[in-house]
């Protein structure tokens, strides 16, 4: 497998969320930006997705090395020189040259090439998982932006109500028809409500910058369109299990057990010892002879010296099953609390937007006629809409919850995604 020619992955982002959040189009001030555009520009600059390139050149250097043959060693010995008597200068000197080197046995150099062959599968498997947990993310931070778009337009429908209702109290003040105090609790609510339109804007500005620091941009280029209406939903959250075991996400735990597992095959080629010979010539200055020698050594005990390595690969992969089972419990606890949430709360939000808002639409309506011809007080029409305001509020809520954790299922689960290509090599 060589690792310059890792497969192009098709990734897929979240189709349900594509017709739920019914997303036209970012509409930028210098620039268009789709949901599209930002994925593949997160995609192409964001650094935890940059590092895999280094990395993969990494390996494939520890690939060139895994392959070499133990190297050619080439040796000098001169013996009996410049000793006493009938060794004295060179006159009985023995001279040796001779190459040398190891024959690996046990198949260590096949064992090896494997390890990295499952890194290299590991990598190309946390490239895949870590761009799923990247557009999961952008995703959630999409629908956090749109959702502080519309608190936005609460917020400011707040201060209308607010500035219209100063005007009726002003007006009937004018006519005699209610007191000073009045006016000034509608005076404090509308500076009230403008503060909390104030708050909204920075939050919406917060929201936006975190949404453009996925690809490193700037939140004043670019202005998101798009609702957080969506039909109710009714997930299982035994599918949704099963459909995470046959993620990326899984295979990225499978694959670090098949490294695991070729950790244990090279640790136990090492019990197999290694032959190492050397072959040379040898002159003998004294008796004017030339010969040729040989030599051969292999380590004893080696399965027994090396027992420690192997139990240590084999605990290893031990402890390596003990963590994909907790992650398989994180997993889910996280797929089972996303599964209720999702299908109460867009329940709920069906139940708010069909049932108790336009019971409290009615109730503002009725209060503000009310409250003109004296028959309810200030108190009453206050409390009609602020409990309408509220109830928006909730909707909003309850939709962002809903689709929060759409995109959360989809990170983990990996379906019911649109496919994209993208391709992080040089």
């Amino acid at each position: 497998m060589k690792i310059s020619q890792f497969p192009v992955r098709k990734l897929t982002r979240a189709g349900i969320l594509t017709s739920a959040l019914m997303l036209s189009q970012a509409n930028a001030l210098a620039e268009q930006v789709t949901l599209d555009d930002a994925v593949q520009l997160t995609l192409n600059r964001h650094p935890s997705l940059l590092k895999f390139r280094p990395l993969t050149r990494a390996l494939e250097g520890d690939r060139q090395q895994a392959l070499l043959s133990p190297a050619y060693t080439v040796g000098a010995n001169l013996e009996n020189v410049m000793g006493t008597s009938s060794t004295s200068g060179v006159q009985a000197a023995e001279a040796t040259i001779s190459l040398s080197s190891v024959y690996e046995l046990g198949g260590k150099k096949s064992a090896r090439t494997k390890v990295v062959d499952a890194r290299v599968a590991l990598l190309d498997s946390e490239q895949y998982s870590m761009s799923l947990s990247l557009l999961g993310g952008l995703t959630q931070q999409y629908i956090r932006v749109l959702a502080q778009q519309e608190r936005l337009q609460i917020a400011e429908r707040s201060v209308s109500l607010a500035e219209d209702a100063l005007t009726v109290i002003t007006n009937r003040i004018k006519s005699g028809a209610t007191n000073d105090a009045e006016l000034f609790r509608a005076k404090s609510a509308l500076n009230q409500a403008k503060l909390e339109l104030a708050t909204a804007k920075v939050n919406k500005e917060i929201a936006l910058q975190s949404l453009t620091l996925f690809w490193q941009g700037n939140y004043e280029d670019i202005t998101l369109t798009g609702s957080l209406n969506s039909p109710a939903k009714n997930y299982s959250y035994e599918t949704l299990f099963n459909q995470f075991l046959s993620s990326s996400n899984a295979d990225l735990l499978i694959k670090s057990l098949d490294l695991k597992d070729a950790e244990i095959q090279l640790a136990k080629s090492d019990n197999t010892a290694d032959l190492s010979w050397s072959v040379g010539v040898r002159r003998n200055q004294g008796a004017q002879d030339t010969s040729l020698v040989f030599g051969a050594s292999i380590p004893l005990f080696a399965e027994k010296r090396n027992s420690g390595a192997v139990k240590s690969a084999i605990a290893s992969k031990e402890a390596e099953l003990l963590e994909r089972d907790t992650k398989y419990l994180d997993v889910k606890a996280i797929l089972f609390k996303a599964t209720k949430s999702i299908n109460f709360s867009s329940q709920a939000a069906l139940h708010l937007e069909k049932e108790v808002m336009p019971d409290l639409k009615r109730a503002l309506e009725l209060t503000k006629e009310g409250y003109q011809k004296g028959i309810y007080t200030y108190q009453e029409w206050f409390a009609s809409r602020d409990a309408l305001l509220q109830s928006q509020r909730s909707l909003i809520n309850y939709r962002e919850a809903t689709l929060l954790n759409e995109a959360l299922i989809e990170q983990w689960t990996g379906q019911s995604l649109k496919s994209f290509t993208f391709n992080l090599q040089d």
